[in-house]
């Protein structure tokens, strides 16, 4: 079971669309964080063991440059950003089984229409 944190601008029924497909989807705003900076947001993230999914490409950034290494993060860069396009391309990493290869842990994926990249961190 993949468990998510849902940035603020990802919507509740992306949530509610995920946990019906058996994952543990929670909005920032379930945690109290619907108004909160990135960097709080990244934090409940990887306190929570969730892979953050949001639009916020900043947080592609804070990825390359986190101490952390147990951060994992989508990005979201979809020309279509309606809660149907975003249900859609979720369930179609999860159906791909993108998220159970090992090499993909703890990286940023960055989803467009059908398609991934996975940027692991530099070595450090």
């Amino acid at each position: 079971m993949f468990r998510f944190l849902l940035n603020s601008n990802i919507s509740h029924e992306t949530a509610q669309f995920l946990d019906s497909l058996g994952c543990d989807a929670k909005t920032a705003a379930h945690f109290g964080l619907g108004k909160a900076d990135d960097e709080a947001i990244a934090k409940k993230a990887i306190k929570e063991k969730r892979i953050l999914v949001t639009f916020d490409l900043d947080f592609g950034e804070m990825f390359y440059f986190s101490k952390k290494d147990d951060f994992w993060v989508i990005v979201l860069r979809l020309r279509d950003q309606t809660v149907e396009s975003v249900n859609k391309n979720m369930k179609w990493i999860l159906e791909n089984k993108v998220l159970e290869d090992k090499n993909v842990k703890n990286t940023l994926m960055i989803v467009e229409e059908g398609r991934v990249k996975i940027r692991k961190k530099p070595l450090k």
